[in-house]
């Protein structure tokens, strides 16, 4: 048995995306692997995981209660194991199918762009235990589940958390000028349960923010003009900036663009999204003299 889920990138509505928000999201060509196949070597559960094809985890677990035998990483044994465990609960027959079985799971991206290592991971896991994605996500972490859920879409989508579930909707997100846009990895990997527990303690209800953000989502994904596309994400980042108390990526690193760039995911790090109007040699050279060199378009 062999699964596979999208990377994704939250274009728009990071962090009141928790709060109802509409967001939007892309899932991306990057993704994650999960193949099952028979542990001719002992009837435990024998797990690999490849970053491009080097092993970066390992694990062994006995049967049945899914003890940890041994592993190369403690912390990330004990969160695979809790989402084990929530699949039994959610399918109690999915426990026969951990029995003598050796999984790998490959991811096609550096781990450390926050690309969706863990949703993309979530869904595979939900696909081999037959059981929900977002109710599985919901089950073992306190974001929104956008992530898991644009781990399957076929294309640009709007999510908005409900109260007991979510919606969602296809986006027409291909803008004439996408070749003015490119998405920067910033090289600071942000820890996204922290930014999301760190949000949820706030008391404020945010429904003005919560309103305007909705709608950006919408302005941006149907601009037809790149200035107004790049008006609507300015506007984002005032937002969001007032609501965390945070300084814009603009004001802290590219106060001199002749464009605009917005924060995607947890701000301080990840990747952001830009607008530049020059050639794609003159974007080398910027990033070079801010210290970036990696860039997707």
């Amino acid at each position: 048995m062999k699964y596979h889920s999208h990377g994704k990138l939250l274009i728009a509505g990071e962090y009141l995306v928790l709060k109802g928000a509409t967001a939007l999201a892309v899932p991306v060509n990057f993704g994650q692997t999960l193949s099952i196949e028979k542990n001719e070597l002992s009837g435990n559960l024998s797990w690999v995981s490849y970053e491009n094809g080097k092993p970066w985890f390992s694990a062994e677990f006995s049967n049945g209660l899914l003890d940890v035998v041994k592993t190369s990483d403690e912390k990330i044994a004990s969160n695979l194991v809790a989402v084990l465990k929530y699949s039994i609960e959610l399918n109690p027959e999915f426990q026969d199918q951990l029995y003598g079985k050796q999984v790998i799971s490959n991811a096609d991206f550096n781990l450390a762009w926050g690309l969706g290592s863990s949703s993309s991971l979530v869904s595979n896991i939900a696909y081999w235990a037959n059981v929900n994605p977002f109710v599985l996500h919901k089950g073992v972490s306190q974001g929104s589940g956008f992530d898991v859920v644009t781990a399957r879409a076929g294309g640009p989508v709007f999510f908005k958390k409900k109260r007991t579930g979510y919606e969602l909707t296809p986006a027409d997100f291909n803008p004439e000028f996408k070749n003015n846009i490119f998405f920067i990895y910033l090289g600071n990997k942000q820890d996204s349960s922290e930014s999301v527990n760190k949000f949820r303690l706030r008391k404020r209800s945010l429904k003005t923010e919560q309103n305007l953000i909705s709608q950006l989502s919408q302005h941006i994904a149907l601009s037809k003009q790149i200035e107004d596309f790049e008006y609507y994400i300015k506007e984002h980042e005032l937002i969001i900036s007032a609501v965390l108390k945070m300084k814009s990526i603009k004001e802290t690193r590219f106060d001199d663009l002749n464009g605009e760039i917005k924060s995607l995911g947890a701000w301080g790090g990840d990747f952001a999204m830009m607008t530049w109007h020059g050639s794609r040699d003159e974007l080398i050279n910027y990033l070079q003299t801010k210290n970036h060199h990696c860039f997707l378009i």
